[in-house]
């Protein structure tokens, strides 16, 4: 009874390992390329189904955002099913990081990285 009042326990956070996090304007570059392999068509539905502004995502895509949107990219690289947490670091850093869950994940991103970078 004691624990209904209190509600569900929440997990920890664990101790990040830093190797594992991607920068801002990496998971940005990522983001845009995925969004372009979208079919013609198909952005809006997209936006529509994971509730994104789509004129936001629009100006993500084509790279017109007037400021950094790291909650908003965190959010689409999860649409995306890339797995992420966001990051404060270094704490005094303006922008924020893209936390990967595994070596694995990361060693995905940065080949579908490659590609993207041999093809634009």
């Amino acid at each position: 009874m004691e624990e209904e009042k209190r509600g569900p326990e929440v997990a920890p956070l664990s101790f990040p390992d830093l190797s594992l996090a991607l920068p801002y304007q990496d998971a940005l570059l990522y983001a845009q390329n995925r969004l372009k392999m979208i079919a013609r068509g198909g952005l809006l539905p997209f936006c529509e189904a994971h509730k994104f502004p789509y004129t936001t995502i629009i100006n993500l895509k084509n790279g017109n955002l007037k400021k950094e949107e790291p909650r908003l990219l965190h959010r689409l690289l999860r649409s995306l099913d890339v797995q992420n947490e966001l990051l404060q670091f270094p704490p005094d850093s303006p922008s924020q990081r893209f936390l990967l869950p595994d070596g694995e994940a990361l060693a995905t991103f940065q080949l579908q990285m490659a590609y993207f970078k041999a093809t634009n």
